[in-house]
């Protein structure tokens, strides 16, 4: 504590010694230390700041309600790059804040969908009803096509016909527009996903009637409504370039030891969508598989009718009797038998079902940078230490180039079906080199741009820090340049005695009157008193200044 109450003694006395402009000037240089540094200890600063969400895409829509609401919230520390938005970095929470106040989040696929079904009412019509859900789903399909991370903003519209007749046929038809991100065009892979996304979110939709627009080269991409299909939509095609990739890919991962390597694979198909086979051998021995019998018996009898036998039937008038009488005649026996026997034909049957579109001939180009050769040669034969490189002979060159393209071909023959009627695979395999160019490398920034990068992004806290160095400075200068007063004012200054000096010295140097005790004039500031001592006799001005010093210390 001594040490703090000294230490402000010091201070005090200083400050009393300034004139009235000097203390202002300290007073408000002080100010500024103490609130830049507690500026540079409280800001964060924003270096090169983050993206709002997390690096979300917004779509344009969005962008602009976004935009208002921050302007309604008075924060314009943001720029707006492409779709996204960069602030400053920990001020995340007032920019979502401000979002959520102004009603201006961005909206969800299902945010149209579910405005619309707040929006209904047990009042409205068939037709106001279909026509709202029509809306939301154009408004769903557009955002979801706006998602898209090379789309930067989408519009679907979808419109319903009906044709004149009994049948009453529906015809449904739907146009996107879409804005790719910066000056890209629409590639067919992606027209093709985009109509098949359109078709199946709505019923009954042919993706041939969907129509997408490029808003950059202003290209329009129309279907084919009679059900043809466009190429992407070929088996055929798609099938082979699918093989053609997988080959190139596979055979690019061989050659990898080469650098600069291009490959370029060609695959035919099988243009036979599905195949079936079915084969069926016989054995000349026969078994038997059902053996049957059957045997017929028959009786035949013959018969005369006849009277009553007796005396009663042979008197006159006698009555007739219904049931009459038969007598037997010749009788007849026949018998028949049958046998049939079914025999087994011993065979094999075999059904084969193969699928279509499949790989037959594979044929591949391979082609190798010249520089490779050499470089080859000089791994085979190195330079001594600290010696020059060697240069390779054209006939070297020759000899390790044949080697090498053997090599590859091989190599790349392992790789390749064996499709029918080719016996040398090798015939399939062309290995040829080409001059490769090496391109100027890109000049490197300078350090000064490096340095003018670094400034640009924290100018304000190395400005800040310019600022409090300038002003401790001044109060440093400012301090040295104010006189110090002595403890007491008016009263006898009495010089501290020397230290005794060698007899020599004493001789060589005369004497110098020792000032006891000097008046002070009325109406003159201890200033110019101390200055005039200063200007006529210095040996005393510098004693009466150790004296103080040396009290004060201790």
């Amino acid at each position: 504590m001594d040490f703090l109450n000294k230490a402000w003694t010091q201070l005090a006395d200083l400050f009393r010694s300034m004139s009235p402009s000097a203390r202002i000037t300290t007073a408000l240089l002080l100010a500024v230390v103490v609130i830049s540094l507690a500026y540079l200890f409280t800001y964060q600063p924003s270096g090169p700041g983050v993206y709002l969400m997390n690096g979300e895409h917004f779509s344009r829509s969005d962008l602009d309600a976004m935009l208002a609401a921050f302007a309604k919230s008075n924060l314009d520390s943001y720029e707006v790059e492409g779709s996204r938005i960069r602030i400053p970095r920990g001020q995340q929470a007032k920019y979502i804040a401000a979002l959520a106040e102004n009603n201006a989040l961005p909206s969800t696929f299902f945010s149209a969908m579910d405005e619309a079904n707040k929006a209904s009412s047990p009042f409205e019509s068939r037709e106001q009803r279909e026509h709202r859900i029509k809306v939301a789903r154009e408004k769903m399909l557009s955002l979801i096509i706006s998602s898209m991370p090379w789309v930067e903003n989408a519009v679907v519209l979808t419109d319903r016909d009906v044709k004149a007749g009994l049948k009453r046929e529906k015809v449904l038809t739907a146009s996107v527009s879409v804005k790719p991100r910066g000056s890209e065009s629409i590639k067919d892979a992606q027209v093709l996903a985009i109509r098949r996304l359109v078709a199946s979110a709505i019923a009954g939709l042919d993706p041939e009637r969907v129509s997408v627009s490029d808003l950059n080269s202003g290209q329009t991409f129309y279907g084919n409504p009679e059900g043809t299909g466009s190429a992407l939509d070929d088996p055929y095609g798609a099938r082979k370039r699918m093989y053609e990739q997988e080959w190139k890919a596979k055979i690019l991962n061989a050659l990898s030891y080469i650098p600069g390597v291009n490959v370029t694979a060609n695959v035919e198909l099988d243009k036979s969508q599905e195949y079936h086979e079915q084969e069926i051998k016989h054995d000349p021995k026969s078994v038997p598989y059902q053996v049957t019998e059957k045997t017929t018996s028959r009786t035949t009898e013959s018969s005369t009718p006849a009277g009553r036998p007796g005396l009663v039937s042979q008197t006159a008038n006698a009555p007739t009797s219904l049931a009459s009488q038969h007598t037997r005649g010749s009788q007849e026996q026949e018998e028949h038998s049958e046998q049939q026997t079914i025999n087994a034909i011993q065979g094999r049957r075999t059904e084969k079902k193969t699928a279509g579109l499949t790989p037959q001939r594979v044929t591949v180009a391979v082609a190798i940078p010249a520089s490779y050769f050499k470089k080859v040669w000089l791994e085979r034969n190195p330079a001594e230490p600290g010696a020059q490189a060697k240069t390779p002979d054209p006939k070297d060159l020759d000899q390790i180039r044949t080697q090498v393209l053997a090599n590859i071909t091989k190599q790349v023959t392992t790789l390749l079906p064996k499709p029918e009627g080719v016996t040398d695979l090798s015939e399939l395999v062309t290995v040829s080199e080409f001059q490769d160019i090496t391109l100027p490398a890109l000049p490197e920034p300078s350090p000064i741009q490096y340095v003018l990068t670094w400034f640009g992004q924290y100018w304000s806290t190395v400005s800040l820090l310019g600022l409090v160095l300038v002003s401790l400075l001044v109060l440093r200068s400012i301090a040295r340049a104010a006189p110090e007063a002595t403890p007491t004012y008016g009263k006898p200054v009495v010089a501290k005695a020397e230290q005794p000096q060698p007899q020599e010295a004493q001789a060589e140097k005369p004497e110098t009157p020792t000032r006891l005790k000097r008046a002070r004039k009325p109406g003159m500031s201890l200033r110019d008193e101390l200055s005039q001592l200063v200007a006529e006799d210095p040996d005393a001005a510098a004693n009466i200044l150790r004296t103080w010093i040396g009290k004060t210390m201790s």
